[in-house]
């Protein structure tokens, strides 16, 4: 259960200071000139969005508190939680797109593009400075997913004709599979393909265009670098801790019939804390190398994309080359839905998962 808050209060804290992660060019998915970053009414919307949704986390919290008090049963207080999880990311999205909206109607309403002036920033020696790691960091982990789904059928013989996948709260199973050719490596596959992904995600990010400021190109290109630097780091820290997770819980599963119980939970542990503990040192790294724009010099603002992007979240531009591109509400990156790699991506993500429901 206490497991369960942790999670709630980091999601919860996410939500909230959501909008101030964000590159100061960006508010609300909304793209901001440059000399306006700063602009009052600006910070106001961040303020109130981030009051709402702390306000509305900080009582679904202490309801779940009170509920630790009580004698509930651990299995409904789990899906209680996520319930109540699910229900503040729909009042966080919905905030969003309230602001969103508002944030575009003030842009237009003073005209803000039509006193500055609009330049295309470049500098096409930055690449050489790009510090994204190796293809090989994640190749290595696709491998040892093969060589398993490999051992897997050369022992296939030896796999029971019905085995445990399931454990209640208790420790005690609740779900069996029958063997078949496709059922013996379903975690496998799920993870091939989520190892698949990050590799096609590693070179978009590597290739990912690099947005420069106007009042300071050398802040953006260092913020640029950083984020990509940081980011693949990550990547690589989510790539191998699920294949880590995934090869011990198919291990001790399906070849060693059903031993996963007495230490998968402890394992399970560490996958998160490295997880949520790593995306908070992303954070803190992205937060830290974000522009600042306190000493304006210019009435220059850099080329705004904001015609490329649906609501601020679904970006669409087949003109751009680019696989990925840094999110312009949270942290991180989104596919270009017009690059027919992201829909190779989707596809093989989602395969396994297909594959696994309806066979």
């Amino acid at each position: 259960m206490l497991f369960i808050l942790g999670i709630f209060i980091f999601v919860g804290v996410l939500e909230t200071i959501t909008p101030h992660l964000t590159r100061k060019t960006i508010v609300f998915g909304v793209s901001i000139p440059e000399p306006y970053v700063q602009h009052q009414q600006l910070r106001i919307f961040k303020k109130h969005y981030s009051m709402f949704v702390g306000s509305i986390a900080a009582a679904f919290l202490l309801g779940q508190i009170l509920l630790l008090f009580t004698s509930i049963q651990e299995e409904k207080f789990v899906l209680l939680s996520l319930i109540l999880l699910y229900v503040m990311l729909l009042i966080s999205a919905g905030l969003y797109m309230f602001y969103h909206l508002k944030t575009k109607k003030l842009k237009k309403q003073e005209n803000w593009e039509a006193h500055v002036k609009t330049v295309y920033v470049t500098d096409l020696s930055i690449r050489d400075r790009d510090e994204v790691l190796s293809p090989t960091f994640f190749t290595l982990p696709i491998i040892i997913t093969l060589a398993l789904i490999t051992f897997t059928y050369m022992n296939y013989s030896s796999i029971p004709d019905v085995f445990a996948t399931h454990w209640n709260a208790a420790g005690e199973v609740d779900a069996w599979t029958e063997k078949t050719w496709l059922s013996v490596i379903e975690l496998p596959l799920m993870l091939l393909g989520l190892q698949i992904s990050f590799f096609i995600m590693s070179k978009g990010m590597k290739s990912a265009k690099i947005q420069l400021s106007a009042q300071d190109k050398e802040a953006s290109a260092n913020r640029e670098l950083k984020q990509r630097k940081y980011g693949s780091w990550y990547l690589v820290a989510i790539n191998f801790s699920l294949t880590i997770l995934f090869v011990v819980s198919h291990y001790t599963t399906v070849i060693l019939e059903g031993q996963t119980v007495p230490y998968f939970f402890p394992l399970f542990i560490v996958f998160n804390v490295i997880i949520l503990g790593g995306l908070i040192l992303l954070i803190w790294k992205f937060n830290k190398s974000n522009e600042r724009f306190d000493d304006l010099h210019t009435n220059e603002t850099a080329v705004a994309d904001d015609r490329y992007w649906k609501w601020g979240i679904l970006y669409i531009n087949k003109n751009d080359p680019s696989l990925l591109v840094q999110k312009k509400f949270g942290v991180g990156w989104t596919l270009n839905l017009a690059n027919k790699w992201s829909y190779i991506i989707l596809f093989v993500i989602f395969l396994p998962i297909l594959l696994t429901i309806f066979q």
